[in-house]
């Protein structure tokens, strides 16, 4: 393992501690923003679609270890990771601006979502008192306006 892919996987590992210790206390209408995501497109725009790929699947495992999903995320966050790495790829030159960054965020999320969503329904875990609706479109918005934030706090 390069010294590039173990830094990676500590920072991965604290942006899941601090989506567990933190941000599950900071939940709108029962949504949480999911910072994993939010590294692994800002990750998407420094490594190559095998590397994104490997850490996702191990850093989502340990988030699905954490909130007792085993596998959902992993398969969701990696798929995801697969589709999307072409469009990052591709838009990464250029500067772009707030509103973009939030919509490109909003959109990744909403696919892990549903992806998410429709995995989990074939277990129903989500089995009471879940409203689809407002996991889909909230924790997605949600995600979108915290890695927006994060956006603006990074600088160059």
């Amino acid at each position: 393992m390069s010294k590039e892919n173990l830094k990676d996987l500590i920072i991965g590992l604290v942006f899941i501690l601090a989506e567990v210790l933190i941000f599950q206390h900071l939940s709108i209408l029962g949504t949480t923003p999911d910072l994993l995501l939010v590294y692994l497109l800002w990750l998407a725009t420094k490594r190559n679609r095998f590397n994104l790929i490997i850490l996702a699947a191990v850093l989502s495992f340990v988030q699905d270890a954490f909130f007792d999903y085993w596998g959902l995320n992993m398969f969701a966050k990696t798929l995801v990771c697969f589709m999307g790495y072409n469009f990052i790829e591709r838009n990464k030159e250029g500067r772009l601006l707030i509103w973009q960054i939030f919509a490109i965020v909003a959109t990744a999320a909403l696919f892990h979502n549903l992806i998410f969503l429709g995995l989990s329904s074939f277990l129903e875990i989500y089995a009471t008192s879940f409203k689809p609706t407002i996991f889909v479109l909230g924790s997605s918005l949600y995600t979108a306006l915290v890695g927006s934030i994060l956006f603006v706090f990074k600088g160059n």
